[in-house]
């Protein structure tokens, strides 16, 4: 993993460079280095297999390198004509570079800058979307809440380092209980601060502004990270840290579910939803399941980018989505679909023996999902055998999940650290999240409760009223203005 930062650095000089033809997206040469380092990084994780060491950050590297390449490949085309298109290139590949510094990091030190280098890479991706009110909003926010939590992780940092004498992250469970409390504090804050959840929440939302390759970069690999950090600093004998993850994830994954469905706009949607899926995550790594949360970060970075690299023709697909006629739904399709995964769901569970794991109580997300997917395929006005194949192959994939994925994403990323929600405080989130679902899609006063706490989610407050003797103002936040 250690020459992957080189050909990083020459990907960065590259972006730098004149272009001899005008036919090439100035900046675009950085690609050929990333390509380089993404074959090495398949190399890195295939010795990583081989040898079961550092699996976990063998695969985020590999993830990041190549979700950058893809990313840039796309933007060589997205941005050609466009000024800034250099500086994208330049600052994606210096954000590469500064997040496997930080997962190949031995010492605390190190791991720290290279968070530090991605992050301030991310602020100028951000402020690389234009000079509008959206974007100055964005990159606002954005610098505030991230560098709260780089500041927490630095200072995690000398805590640490004046308490055990060392810099090495083999030192971190040799804390005296009074420092691990206050690293394991920080360390949450700098995690929630990344993943955009509360309460540092609201400059996620924000970033909706930015151009469609940042907006990728961003919800496919940088929010990620927040799982890495709880990963590195698990050894802290100190259960304040996940408490504080925990919590916060289980809120920010309880509202940012209801503020998607408030948002009619495409990357409205997406970016409350990787809100939620980081609450998730947060959730899982206070739990103890860091395999689980890796697994789903892979899955959800694949699935994130590829919905914003596509977002640029969702409005073109809807136009032609509601140009067709609407089918009425089928009911009995729509129960015997819900069954058929939720029953083939419950009777894995049972015969590969996952209750007896200790999250297993997290599998009541990914198998309701699965059991509403089902009921959707059974819905459709597809032809029969069409249907049945869906179910079938999606029944097979849920007891893939709970049999092979689930049990194995744990021996992938053994933990021996500190846990410190019980499976409780995930079950009364399932539950509160079931009935708040089901609230705001009903009628009557709590419903428009919950609809107006969700979408006021990450919002800007509103502007205070001007008086009706004093001229319009044009100040205020640009999605309350009249248009």
């Amino acid at each position: 993993m250690s020459l992957i930062a080189p050909l990083l650095t020459a990907a960065l000089l590259a972006a730098l460079l004149p272009d001899a033809t005008r036919h090439r997206t100035p900046g675009s040469l950085a690609v050929w280095p990333g390509v380089a380092a993404t074959a090495l990084a398949t190399l890195g994780l295939a010795s990583a297999l081989a040898e079961s060491a550092d699996i976990a950050g063998a695969a985020l590297a590999l993830l990041i390198v190549a979700l950058t390449v893809v990313v840039q490949v796309y933007a060589s085309r997205n941005l050609r004509g466009d000024p800034r298109s250099r500086g994208f290139f330049a600052l994606s590949s210096l954000a590469a570079l500064g997040s496997t510094t930080a997962i190949a990091a031995n010492d605390v030190v190190l791991l720290a800058a290279g968070w530090t280098v991605s992050t301030l890479s991310m602020i100028a991706l951000i402020a690389s979307g234009g000079s509008g009110p959206q974007t100055r909003v964005a990159v606002r926010r954005s610098a505030v809440a991230l560098l709260i939590g780089d500041a927490a992780l630095w200072t995690a940092v000398v805590v640490a380092t004046a308490s055990t004498g060392s810099i090495s992250l083999a030192a971190l469970g040799s804390l005296d209980a009074a420092s691990a409390a206050i690293v394991g504090a920080l360390v949450a804050v700098a995690a929630i601060a990344r993943a955009g959840s509360f309460p540092l929440h609201g400059w996620l939302p924000a970033t909706a502004a930015t151009t469609t390759p940042v907006s990728a970069l961003l919800h496919a690999g940088f929010v990620n990270a927040g799982a890495l950090l709880l990963l590195r600093f698990s050894p802290v004998p100190s259960a304040v840290g996940p408490w504080i993850a925990g919590v916060a994830g289980a809120l920010t994954l309880l509202i940012a579910t209801l503020a998607m469905l408030t948002r009619a706009d495409v990357k409205g949607r997406l970016v409350h939803s990787t809100a939620a899926q980081m609450g998730f995550l947060l959730l899982a790594c206070a739990l103890g399941a860091y395999g689980l949360a890796f697994v789903h970060v892979i899955g959800h970075a694949l699935f994130k980018a590829s919905l914003f690299l596509g977002s640029g023709s969702a409005v073109e697909h809807a136009l032609r989505a509601r140009a067709l006629p609407r089918p009425v739904p089928s009911r009995i399709g729509q129960v015997t679909g819900a069954l058929l995964v939720g029953g083939t769901a419950a009777i894995a569970v049972v015969a590969s023996g996952a209750l007896t794991h200790p999250t297993a109580v997290l599998l009541l997300f990914a198998l309701t999902t699965a059991a509403v997917a089902g009921a959707q395929i059974g819905a459709s006005s597809a032809r029969v055998s069409t249907r049945a194949a869906l179910l079938l192959t999606l029944a097979i994939a849920v007891v893939g999940y709970v049999a092979v994925v689930f049990p194995g994403a744990e021996a992938l990323v053994p933990v021996s650290g500190t846990t410190a929600l019980p499976w409780g405080v995930a079950l009364a989130v399932f539950v509160v999240a079931a009935a708040s679902l089901l609230g705001i899609r009903s009628t009557g006063p709590i419903s428009d409760r919950i609809f107006a706490l969700a979408l006021a989610w990450g919002r800007p407050p509103l502007p205070a009223p001007t008086p009706s003797w004093a001229p319009a103002s044009a100040d205020g936040p640009l999605e309350y203005r009249r248009v």
